[in-house]
């Protein structure tokens, strides 16, 4: 049974075309809705004074979720085959369990050509890594108090943030 809930909404979102909304959905366990053209991971440990961290990636846009782009211009990947080889690059295997914890939906009501996406709806999952696993790839862990100051703007934030809450509490 699926438990998602919207949780957050960027009107007129600047990296869509204009008219269009970004939604953040979140739950404990979230149906993963067709199309999908991003994948995420999130890692999660405890460190050894309690504070509750996940893993992010060095990108040339700033720290992100390990992260795969499954839609490009001439082919394709399916979310499972996807996923799988993003944990096989982030962790050496891909048969880890995961979970959906969110989704960021892109509404985006009008065809833009410049879109290179389906439209009405594109989906980016976030999907929580349940199995114990460790990171073979840079990177570094964050806490929830640095990591909304720092990363507040990534669409994905509210998903995490609100997953992190409520392992907190």
């Amino acid at each position: 049974m699926t438990d998602e809930r919207r949780i957050a909404r960027v009107l007129d979102a600047p990296w869509l075309p204009p008219g269009s909304t970004a939604e953040a959905w979140a739950g404990n366990d979230c149906q993963v809705i067709d199309p999908v053209i991003v994948t995420r991971l999130l890692l999660v440990r405890r460190s050894s004074a309690g504070t509750l961290e996940f893993f992010r990636v060095p990108t040339p846009r700033g720290p992100n979720l390990p992260t795969r782009y499954l839609w490009g211009s001439e082919d394709h990947e399916s979310v499972a085959d996807g996923t799988s080889r993003l944990m096989t690059e982030v962790f050496g295997r891909g048969d880890l369990a995961t979970r959906c914890i969110g989704f960021i939906r892109n509404v985006v009501p009008t065809l833009d050509p410049n879109y290179a996406y389906p439209s009405p709806w594109a989906h980016v999952p976030v999907f929580l890594v349940t199995d114990t696993a460790e990171p073979i790839v840079a990177g570094d862990w964050v806490g929830a108090d640095r990591a909304h100051a720092e990363l507040a703007d990534r669409h994905w934030w509210p998903i995490v943030g609100n997953y992190l809450t409520a392992q907190d509490a």
